[in-house]
Formats: structure tokens, sequence, C-alpha cells
């Protein structure tokens, strides 16, 4: 009851804040929070997209536990009970073994990622890059004339799936807006391209000697993945959320409709936009591992975003975020110190979807919480999973 009365105050306080426009993601007790109220939202603002179902959704298969893995199905029926968790769902291959609801989550629910829209953006990215739309080494400024004479303008695709780009820190919460700028974007009135060519957040963020250099120094923002969004929509000549439709939910099978978040002028929330059913994810997360087994240019982009590309600082003590994640891929965490040989997406407040890295091992993990707080424990699982024959 003491928890639940604490989500209904962090919920009213959001709601609250949503009038000064200056909230940021909310945490309790000093992990991240995601309330029900942020989790799942049916309807959104008039102007953000609607996702729709593929031209061919694909019918997830399910399977019953075996011997082996019913201990690790116990497991989650008693992390389900006991922490703030809203889902959790077990998969082998495009299986899913076991999955668990606690209301308000259900099979009709379209819930939101968070952050784990970031892997959705490296996954679109990838395919235009994969189109010949775009080049890794692209620099920004190349698309966003706006960028020009600016540090933001130097980065790379590369760089900038890194979280790389060499600017300016986010806020607490990742985020990169002022508090004049968050009021805008809660009335619908921030064009995101004039957010990430204001010089506040294109600018270089300096370190002890210098200004840091695009590709060098990692640090988890929301301007590269803004300005990844900017850049594809001015390569394929068409909305970003459009082609995250054409390029990630068509190939993936989505089966139900969903939201994507975006400003008045279609220019699509990168860092964090998605909305869609349990279900759908899970079909993401067995498209991403199905594509990394694939030859070709976008096999080879999977493989290489599930894979260091750059160090997330010496250690933990040194990690603004991601504390126990070693590296980072493309949008995607790596060297997880609980979860050896996995990658994963990672959500505020608890989302998640693990993957071993094995190409022999198609298992892997998706949960969704209100609270952060017992993530070690769906890491450890994950590994007991990962480990099942």
């Amino acid at each position: 009851m003491k928890n639940a009365m604490k989500l209904i105050a962090i919920a009213t306080a959001i709601v609250v804040a949503s009038f000064n426009a200056v909230a940021q993601n909310p945490t309790q007790d000093g992990a991240a929070a995601a309330p029900d109220a942020w989790l799942f939202v049916r309807d959104g603002q008039p102007w953000w997209y609607k996702t729709t179902a593929s031209p061919k959704p694909v019918d997830l298969r399910r399977r019953e536990p075996n011997t082996a893995e019913q201990p690790l199905v116990e497991r989650v029926k008693n992390l389900m009970a006991t922490r703030p968790a809203r889902a959790f769902a077990l998969v082998d291959g495009d299986a899913v073994v076991y999955q668990r609801f606690n209301a308000p989550a259900s099979d009709d629910a379209v819930i939101f990622g968070f952050s784990m829209g970031k892997t959705v953006t490296a996954m679109a990215v990838g395919q235009a890059v994969c189109a010949n739309k775009m080049k890794m080494e692209t620099r920004a400024s190349e698309l966003i004339p706006q960028l020009n004479g600016k540090a933001l303008g130097n980065a790379t695709v590369r760089d900038l799936l890194k979280m790389a780009s060499g600017t300016t820190e986010g806020n607490a919460d990742t985020s990169v807006w002022s508090p004049e700028q968050a009021r805008a974007w809660s009335l619908g009135n921030l064009n995101l391209v004039d957010l990430v060519t204001d010089e506040r957040v294109a600018k270089a963020q300096r370190g002890v000697f210098s200004e840091f250099k695009p590709g060098e120094t990692f640090a988890y923002k929301s301007t590269d993945p803004h300005t990844l969004a900017i850049m594809t929509a001015k390569s394929t000549g068409m909305p970003w959320s459009q082609w995250v439709q054409q390029s990630v939910l068509n190939p993936m099978g989505m089966a139900k409709a969903g939201l994507y978040v975006q400003d008045r002028t279609q220019n699509g929330l990168a860092d964090s936009g998605m909305r869609m059913s349990i279900d759908d994810w899970i079909r993401f997360a067995i498209w991403v591992k199905r594509s990394s087994a694939e030859q070709g240019c976008f096999g080879d982009f999977v493989r290489d975003a599930m894979k260091t590309q750059i160090k997330n600082g010496s250690g933990p003590n040194d990690r603004r975020f991601g504390k126990a994640f070693g590296g980072y891929g493309y949008f995607i965490w790596t060297e997880n110190s609980a979860a050896p040989n996995t990658a994963w997406a990672l959500g505020w407040g608890g989302q998640r979807i693990g993957w071993s890295t094995d190409p022999a091992n198609s298992r892997m993990i998706v949960t969704f919480s209100n609270v952060e707080n017992w993530q070690q424990e769906a890491s450890e699982l994950a590994r007991d999973w990962m480990r099942l024959k």
C-alpha cells in the first residue's frame, strides 16, 4: 500500500508538472520510476503518429516451458509478485515460453518503452544506411544545414549512434531541453530541429583540458538520437515516423496499432517515442535477434550494434548512466556485469530487452516496470535463462 501511495503521488506530481512544463522523468527513492500514468497512454496528442499493423503481421508462437526452464518461470512469478513489475516474458527463438502481466498491463495495452525507443532508432538508421540513403561517415551538417559551423555538425552517423557527438551533456533524465523548451514541447510548440540546432545544445562539451571531439567520449543524452532521426528523414525524403513504420515496424511483423511521439512538423522523438503493445515489443526483440544472424549489410549493422563500440567510463563510479554496463554499441548497452555476453535495450523505470550475443543462443527476456530498483535481479535471471541449452 505504501508503494502504491508513492506511485499515486508521483503520477499526481507529473500531471501538475505537465502544466508547468518543467518536470523531468520521475524517481522513487532515488530509482528511476515509470508510473502507470506514463507507461499506459492509448491516444496521445493529435499530432502524434498512429502506427499501424504490418501488411504481414507475425503470429507469436507459444510453447510450454520444459523441465529445465520451469525453475526460471518460478523465479519470474516471484518477481512479478514481489517487485514493481508490469510485464515479463521469457523468449526462446521465435517462441514465447512464459509471459505474465500485472494490471493495467495486458495483451491490449499500449506501453511506453522510454529509451528502448533509442534501439528502435538504431535499427531504422541502419536500414537507411543499408538502403544507401546515407553513410556511417555522413556528417550531421551535410543533411542539417543549420548545423554548419557548430560542433554537432561535425558528428557522423557512427559518432551519433555511439552517443559520442561530443556535445553538451543533458539533464538528469538525459533530455536536453531547457525549461522554456520543455514548456513549448508540452504545448506542442517545440520543433525538434530548433532544439538540436540551438547553440546551447549543439556546442562542444568541454573536458578538463579541451573540448570533446566527435567519436572520442561517450555521453548519454537525447541530442544524438534526435539528430539522427532528422538526418534520416532528410536522406530518405519521408517523415521519420513513416520511415520507422516502413523500415522497422513492417518487417518485424507488428500486429497491433501503436503510437510514435513527434512534433507538429513530424520530427520524431527518437530518444523515446515508441509506444506499442507488449507483444509487439516481443516481436521487435525477435526481429532484432533474427536480423543479427543474417548475412549482408543490415545483418552486419545489427551485429555491430550489439557489440561494444565505445566504453562507458572506467567503472561504475565513473558512469553517469548505465552503471551496470561497461560498454555501448549503437543505441544498445553492452558488457552487463551481471549477465556476460548479453546486449540490452534499456528504458527509464525498468523497461528492458536483453539478448544473448552468442550466435547459437536465441534466448531473450522482455520486462516492463514501474521502478527499476530490481533490475539487477532481472539481469541475473536473464543470465541463467541464457545459460540453458
